[in-house]
């Protein structure tokens, strides 16, 4: 069970980095607004994912964003501090009842406004440093911001939809 669960998660990651590559990098919606969703994949890991297992999945995800954009690393870089940062974001935001019966981060099991805090904060994390990183100075304060918290606003729209319409439906019986 444990290996067809890591083969659909990689699937969804295929699907992820398809859906980045050859339709939001083509969108041009404003000169503010690029979004993100491909970090979706390190916000759904399981909760016991060991870091020295993270990391290097974020490296890899990231590199694979760099690969297309032609990004120098910037995206590889992001993606492995949310991964670092991850543990201790969870922690922050672990709900009163804990993580008793939860695996990974979900909106069924979590609810809607766990989910979504939890995805803006990484999200928000992630998108200040890629866009720091590829600005690299401080010129303009006001435009960078701007970029980071309209990105910010819409990837996490994005992948909460994304999480709405691949969520597993909880069955009443």
């Amino acid at each position: 069970m444990q290996a067809i669960n890591w083969i659909l998660r990689l699937v969804g990651l295929i699907f992820l980095i398809l859906f980045q590559v050859l339709v939001l990098n083509k969108l041009n919606v404003s000169t503010y607004i690029h979004p993100y969703v491909y970090p979706m994949f390190i916000i759904l890991l399981p909760f016991e994912t060991p870091r020295w297992m993270i990391l290097p999945l974020a490296f890899a995800v990231g590199f694979s964003i760099d690969m297309f954009n032609n990004t120098a690393g910037m995206h590889a870089a992001a993606c492995v501090f949310i991964a670092f940062a991850r543990p201790w974001l969870i922690k922050r935001y672990t709900p009163i009842t804990g993580y008793e019966n939860v695996n990974a981060p979900s909106l069924s099991e979590l609810g809607v406004v766990w989910f979504a805090l939890f995805t803006l904060t990484v999200i928000f994390i992630h998108h200040s440093i890629y866009y720091f990183l590829q600005v690299f100075w401080m010129n303009d304060v006001g435009y960078l911001l701007l970029k980071i918290f309209l990105s910010t606003l819409v990837s996490t729209l994005l992948i909460v939809i994304f999480a709405f319409l691949f969520a597993k439906r909880k069955v009443k019986r």
